[in-house]
Parts: C-alpha cells; sequence; structure tokens
C-alpha cells in the first residue's frame, strides 16, 4: 500500500494578520514567522501605513508596537475602532515596557494582550489561536 504523507493543518492558517512595528527586524522576523505558520500577513513600519491598509483590506488581528514615532499604538488602536469594518477587530500590543501597569493600560485602552519585547514567540502563537474570531 502507498504511503502518503498529509501536511499536519498550519497553526494560522488563512489568518489575517497586520504587523505595525516601526522596527524593520521584529516586523521582518514577526512576518515571516506568521507566514511559516500560515497566516496571511501584512506589515506595515508605521501607524499611518498600517491604518492606510486597514483602510484597504479586511484582517483578523492586528499586532501593533506600542511606541513608535509620529504616531503610536493607543493613537492607531483609536483610529482602527473608528473604522467600522474593523471597530471589533482584535488588536494585540507589543512593547518594550514591560511591567504590569503598562500591561494593565493597554488592556485598559483596549488591546486584547500585552506582549512585551523582545517577542516570545510561542506565547504570541498562543494568543493568536486563542484569539475568538
Amino acid at each position: 500500500m502507498p504511503r502518503t504523507e498529509t501536511t499536519p493543518p498550519k497553526v494560522l492558517d488563512n489568518l489575517r494578520v497586520l504587523i505595525v512595528d516601526d522596527s524593520a527586524d521584529t516586523l521582518e522576523m514577526l512576518h515571516r514567522l506568521l507566514e511559516l505558520e500560515g497566516a496571511k500577513v501584512s506589515s506595515a513600519g508605521s501607524a499611518v501605513e498600517g491604518l492606510d491598509l486597514a483602510a484597504e483590506s479586511d484582517f483578523d488581528v492586528f499586532v501593533s508596537d506600542i511606541s513608535m514615532p509620529a504616531m503610536d499604538g493607543f493613537e492607531l488602536l483609536r483610529r482602527l475602532r473608528a473604522m467600522p469594518r474593523h471597530e471589533r477587530v482584535p488588536v494585540l500590543a507589543m512593547t518594550g515596557f514591560g511591567r504590569a501597569e503598562d500591561a494593565a493600560r493597554a488592556q485598559a485602552e483596549g488591546f486584547v494582550s500585552h506582549l512585551a519585547k523582545p517577542v516570545d514567540v510561542d506565547e504570541l502563537l498562543a494568543v493568536l489561536q486563542q484569539l475568538p474570531l
């Protein structure tokens, strides 16, 4: 009997993700990682660029740095919520500020999760898998 190999489903199969981060290295690493896990990933190097992409396409989740020049992640979140197509899309915060009060502020502002940088890949994947989509 011929042996057939089945490819296990990807962890994030077809999840539409927009990553917003002003660090090119972080952006590239997360983009590649999420694509390897089956996500359909778009990347933006600034909040303004992220808003432009969000205006053009639908996403299942946003992953955003908080500390960015010109417009921070909190303002990005507020503007995303003002877009009817994205008013309920989960937004994950990434930040170099990992104190409990930083996580509490992110949650109070409307982020569904707060991930400290450097981002723990397993934690990020677990959070993405548990999102109610």
